[in-house]
């Protein structure tokens, strides 16, 4: 009878402690569907079952805001990069409708025209590559190629560009470094971090292009001395459509790293990258002779 005395009241407490720490996560759930996304779940310090629940609870309502707070912000930088060239369509489009100008002039406001469509159309295909890769819904079209020689095509395409911004293309590449890869997007990657580096390189700087053989393991790295990034961005430099504030006056979508990013982890790859502002970046590829995880 004692025990069932005591059983009582302790199993009851021990209940009611259990509730408590339900009802705190049902309270917190509800005030983050009411747009309170700060609010998280208190912690104990016992360990047990539900701190445990607490602090799962928490490591997702974690990845939830980010998730959240990242859409915003690509939401943002997309209508953005879209206001500008739908603007200048409709402007043409006025101006054609207004106008009594020469063929001339409407040849040139046909070409703006169609200018800015494609450019549309190839933010909108970009934006469907990285998703088909991020979803790992790509194809990749396996086959051995020479990584060495998609260095050195991207660098004689870029090199008129380079010339006349007065800016240095250097390489340091083994004779050869054959890979399992898809030889497009490869060659896409290599361009889009070529390209990024011409565009935020001062007249007078230097592109270092490096390839390290590792065996199993291959570092490709494009080191610039141009403006650099500010350690505050580079979480962020590989969101789709994200671009830094003194990069909006250059051509471009925001979306040339994303998609770097999402080509090579298709291929069980990963991209770093290093800056310091002033000092320039090196963003370093690291790929499996044949595919892996990294």
């Amino acid at each position: 009878l004692a025990v069932i005395a005591l059983g009582g009241p302790i199993g009851w407490f021990m209940a009611r402690r259990a509730l408590r720490g339900v009802e705190e996560v049902t309270r917190t759930a509800m005030e983050i569907a009411d747009g309170a996304l700060n609010q998280r779940v208190a912690v104990g310090s016992q360990g047990n079952e539900l701190d445990r629940l607490a602090q799962a609870f928490n490591t997702m309502l974690d990845r939830i805001q980010a998730l959240i707070l990242g859409m915003r912000e690509m939401t943002d930088n997309l209508a953005h990069d879209l206001r500008s060239p739908v603007a200048r369509i409709r402007a043409s489009a006025e101006m054609a409708l207004t106008s009594n100008g020469s063929r001339t002039d409407w040849e040139t406001m046909a070409s703006d025209t169609t200018e800015e469509c494609d450019h549309l159309l190839e933010m909108i295909n970009t934006t469907l590559d990285i998703a088909e890769a991020e979803s790992g819904a790509a194809r990749l079209r396996i086959s051995e190629i020479d990584l060495v020689a998609i260095v050195i095509d991207a660098c004689d395409l870029f090199q008129t560009v380079a010339e006349d911004r007065n800016i240095a293309l250097h390489t340091h590449l083994p004779p050869q470094c054959l890979i399992q890869g898809d030889l497009q997007r490869l060659q896409r990657v290599v361009a889009n971090l070529l390209d990024n580096a011409l565009k935020y390189t001062f007249a007078g700087g230097e592109i270092l292009i490096r390839l390290v053989d590792e065996g199993q393991r291959i570092h490709l790295s494009v080191i610039d001395t141009g403006v650099g990034i500010a350690v505050e961005e580079l979480p962020k430099i590989f969101q789709r459509f994200y671009r830094c504030d003194w990069s909006r006056s250059k051509y471009g979508n925001g979306l040339g790293l994303s998609l770097a990013l999402a080509f090579i982890r298709a291929h069980g790859g990963d991209i770093t990258v290093r800056s310091k502002p002033g000092k320039g970046s090196a963003f370093t590829v690291m790929l499996c002779r044949s595919r892996c995880g990294y």
